[in-house]
């Protein structure tokens, strides 16, 4: 008997829950849309000046039982800004660096706060035609282009790892192979490199590499002629690596291998003649590559980005900030109504 009276109850659990689902007599009880206040409203601008008013028109009404107290304006305050340098220090390798960043910079508070007293009545609903205010502190930022070098702004605005990766960059792509062969030959003609530089790297890597600091002698120095100087062959590796052998003479190479000339030029450099192009094709040496990536590493970033026809450094900054808004509106007992068709309202 006591299973019967068990299954009942569940049964009629389940019946009472279904019914429930059907009919609620709290939500029949409830005034719905009337429980908060109902509110609108219309921005009459999305592009404002940093510290002057942004104008709207709300409407709003409630129940007749609840009293309405008063609105007040929220915003949340976004910030988007974009940073990028440019080599001019190179023709070949064309580089650009960029950073860009989204975030939100003050979570949504308050901005402005009308009494109820201040809104009119149109026989409908509460009718309030007002503004609030945005902030000079947000103004846009740029920098871009400038003539006359400012570290202070470059910290403020770039990322702190920002320069010395673009550097890392350009060294390490410059001197990685000789693809950009004629950037490297280049800049060590016309950059201003000391005399001091070139002693100490051939101190630190045992070579006789010349000194000179006038750019037309070091492009003297870094040359590559059309006279013979000694000749090459290749073979390959199991490994499918290609070998390069230098020779003095072509009697000097192995039977049934082809033989050609390698050119006199720079001691750090590889000046032959191939049979693919069927014509000269000069790289740096490997074994000296380590000599050139440090004495580039030794230019600085400005140098880098600084743009000799036009006379100013490479570097763009954008900072803009926006405001994302909401109207709300309260009654005496607290209760907040909120709009949702907000407009972003950029400062300029």
């Amino acid at each position: 008997m006591k299973i019967y009276q068990l299954l009942a109850a569940i049964g009629f659990s389940a019946l009472l829950m279904t019914s429930c689902a059907v009919h609620d007599p709290f939500a029949d009880r409830m005034e719905i849309g009337q429980v908060l206040p109902t509110v609108d409203w219309q921005q009459n601008s999305t592009l404002v000046k940093a510290g002057a008013y942004a104008t709207f028109k709300a409407q709003y009404y409630t129940s007749e039982e609840r009293t309405l107290d008063h609105s007040e304006v929220w915003a949340l305050i976004k910030r988007e800004q974009s940073s990028a340098a440019t080599s001019k220090l190179t023709t070949g390798l064309s580089y650009t660096k960029t950073f860009a960043l989204t975030d939100t910079v003050r979570s949504a508070q308050k901005l402005a706060s009308y009494p109820h007293s201040l809104a009119e009545w149109d026989g409908h609903e509460y009718t309030l035609n007002d503004s609030f205010p945005t902030s000079r502190t947000l103004a846009p930022v740029m920098w871009n282009n400038p003539e006359t070098w400012d570290q202070e702004k470059f910290d403020s605005y770039y990322p702190a790892e920002f320069a010395q990766e673009f550097v890392d960059h350009m060294v390490n792509v410059l001197t990685k192979d000789s693809l950009y062969y004629n950037d490297l030959r280049n800049i060590y003609i016309n950059y201003a490199f000391t005399a001091e530089q070139f002693q100490a790297m051939n101190a630190k890597y045992g070579v006789e590499f010349p000194t000179e600091t006038e750019t037309g002698k070091k492009s003297d120095a870094w040359f590559a002629g059309d006279e013979v100087d000694h000749y090459y062959y290749t073979t390959v590796t199991t490994d499918g690596v290609l070998v390069y052998h230098e020779i003095a003479a072509e009697t000097d190479a192995p039977q049934g291998v082809n033989v050609y000339p390698v050119y006199k030029s720079s001691p750090w450099l590889f000046s032959r003649y191939s049979d693919d192009t069927g014509g000269k094709i000069t790289t740096v040496r490997t074994q000296y590559m380590p000599y050139w990536k440090e004495l580039i590493s030794q230019i600085p970033f400005t140098d880098w980005i600084y743009n000799t026809a036009d006379k100013n450094y490479a570097v763009s900054f954008n900072r803009q900030y926006y405001l994302e808004p909401d109207f709300r509106v309260y009654d005496t007992e607290g209760k907040v109504g909120i709009t949702s068709d907000n407009k972003e309202v950029t400062l300029n």
